[in-house]
């Protein structure tokens, strides 16, 4: 474990930094898990130090994405965002990081952007792909935010809501069958996207820079139905004409944590180039095995440009965390 950073090392934009004393007050909530079955994890800076230096990762950007549950989510929120500003004081150059907000509270959240970003000098903000009574993060009511985020050109990192479940399809057992981290998850992400898209949200706000979790969960597989959709269900609005969509969806960046199959990353080159993908492994919940082995498959993939995907595009996207690499 080391806080020397590897010079030409790739950078994971997809880790997550559970601290203890976060972990602590979840817990103290009455909070057990962090999405249905998985348990609060277990993490300290160590454990990404030890599994960056065993990968050649230069640096990696924290997030942390709360799990549903009834308590203060403001206050929450705010020792996160401490707790994760505190991990990258200590180790300089190893670390950036996301600014947890309190949505669904807008007045809140714009107060967090302020101290988040005004105060601590994070570096962007990770937003859940919906809300706890299942409301899109693109919704009308959130304009405010991202109107706020865009006048900062913010990087936004979408990622799954920790506690969303599939609750109207599957049947008696579903979630035991299937549970939701694995197709329920990428599924909340793809429907996040579309609204972002659809709602105009992404074309209103040209300055934030937006970083989708998992490859865009399914959006690379339905790009070409998306930009379908003017001609049936979206009859006449303008963010569904199919120029619109692709456009949209060609300056989204899409991020490997999961998601770096081979097949995965040729579906992500049809939609955009490598300037817009980035690696993430998506730590703890993610074992060292699995990353090891995602660095691996991606490096070998033929026709990706590594230097731009693995390094690159992370350090255009992140300046502060750039300035300190140097």
């Amino acid at each position: 474990m080391s806080d020397r950073n590897p010079g030409s090392g790739w950078i994971d934009v997809h880790h997550h930094a559970y601290h203890p004393e976060l972990m602590a007050a979840l817990r103290d909530a009455g909070v057990t898990e962090m999405a249905p079955g998985v348990p609060l994890p277990r993490w300290t800076p160590e454990d990404s130090l030890r599994v960056m230096d065993q990968a050649g990762l230069s640096a990696a950007i924290l997030s942390v994405l709360l799990p549903d549950g009834d308590y203060d989510i403001s206050s929450v929120a705010r020792r996160a965002n401490e707790c994760a500003a505190e991990v990258v004081g200590d180790h300089p150059g190893r670390f950036g990081s996301l600014a947890t907000l309190p949505l669904p509270d807008v007045e809140a959240s714009l107060s967090e952007i302020e101290y988040a970003l005004g105060v601590l000098g994070m570096d962007g903000v990770v937003l859940s792909a919906s809300l706890g009574d299942g409301q899109l993060v693109g919704a009308p009511e959130f304009a405010a935010v991202f109107d706020e985020l865009n006048r900062r050109r913010a990087v936004v990192f979408i990622h799954p809501r920790p506690g969303f479940r599939c609750t109207d399809t599957g049947g008696p057992g579903y979630r035991t069958l299937v549970p939701p981290p694995v197709i329920d998850f990428v599924m909340d992400t793809s429907r996040a996207v579309a609204g972002l898209v659809y709602g105009g949200t992404i074309r209103r706000c040209p300055d934030i820079e937006f970083v989708i979790a998992h490859a865009g969960g399914t959006i690379p597989f339905l790009a070409g139905r998306m930009e379908l959709a003017q001609t049936w269900v979206l009859r006449g609005r303008t963010d569904a004409e199919p120029e619109t969509v692709a456009a949209a969806l060609g300056r989204l960046y899409y991020e490997t944590a999961q998601s770096f199959a081979p097949g995965t990353i040729a579906c992500l080159q049809e939609m955009t180039d490598d300037s817009h993908l980035l690696f993430g492994t998506d730590f703890p919940f993610m074992n060292d095995a699995v990353l090891t082995a995602s660095r691996h498959l991606l490096q070998e993939h033929p026709g990706l440009d590594t230097e731009v995907f693995g390094r690159g595009n992370a350090l255009a996207l992140f300046p502060t965390l750039a300035k300190r690499l140097r």
